[in-house]
């Protein structure tokens, strides 16, 4: 059974309905269907594609090897991820973790590290903490995987991704990831496993992939609490 954070009563964080965990059985099994994804890239395909590489990871490919999410970024998950990002609600972390952990152990693949995909200092100075390194710190746990903070750094800031399209995101993310000067030696002949909150086109996923790669990761993965559907998607 998965246990998404116990804690004394209260409502539940999706229906407000009084009881221990705090996101109810239901709310999980209404909201969270069961979705065929695309293997590489984690994007949600017809039945009939099920285990296949989806059109758009076949050229390019994503610098990543495999992308694992727990959720479509749809209502009323949207709301609730907003609210930890930027609502100053890091302990939403916790439960939301527990599900990210379930996703991942259903598609079993070797892991030796688990990293949070870093945020500038400026937005760190706004948010008050980074909640990929929040998600990281969780599902390792859960996971009884080691996780660093200090190993891949963002050196760049550019102005907010939401508003650009793929194209524009690549440009505006290049060159943003840079490793530590222990980092080199923390990832070279590992299998690490990337950690967010959103992935939309994979641009800054991509970007952190490479800098991994080229420092000597033997694979990397990519954890990703929710994708942003394709439009159209039903």
């Amino acid at each position: 059974m998965l246990r998404l954070g116990f804690r004394p009563p209260g409502p539940c964080l999706l229906c407000h309905r009084w009881q221990t965990q705090a996101l109810c059985g239901p709310c999980l099994q209404r909201w969270r269907p069961s979705v065929p994804r695309c293997p590489r890239c984690a994007s949600p395909q017809a039945p009939a594609r099920a285990d296949r590489h989806c059109p758009h990871c076949e050229d390019p490919a994503p610098e990543f090897d495999r992308a694992v999410v727990a959720l479509d970024y749809v209502s009323p998950w949207r709301h609730l991820i907003t609210q930890f990002k930027f609502g100053q609600w890091p302990t939403l972390g916790a439960p939301l973790s527990a599900m990210l952990a379930q996703a991942v152990r259903q598609r079993p693949h070797p892991v030796d590290l688990v990293l949070p995909v870093p945020v500038s200092a400026e937005r760190l100075r706004e948010r008050g903490y980074n909640q990929a390194w929040v998600l990281a710190r969780h599902t390792a746990r859960a996971l009884r995987l080691p996780a660093q903070a200090d190993v891949l750094v963002r050196v760049t800031q550019h102005r907010r991704l939401k508003d650009l399209d793929l194209a524009e995101r690549r440009r505006a993310i290049q060159g943003a990831f840079a490793l530590t000067a222990r980092g080199a030696q923390a990832v070279a002949g590992r299998h690490v496993a990337l950690v967010d909150d959103v992935l939309t086109t994979g641009a800054t996923l991509d970007e952190a992939s490479l800098v991994l790669r080229e420092a000597g990761a033997l694979g990397v993965s990519v954890w990703v609490l929710a994708r942003t559907p394709p439009p159209g998607w039903r």
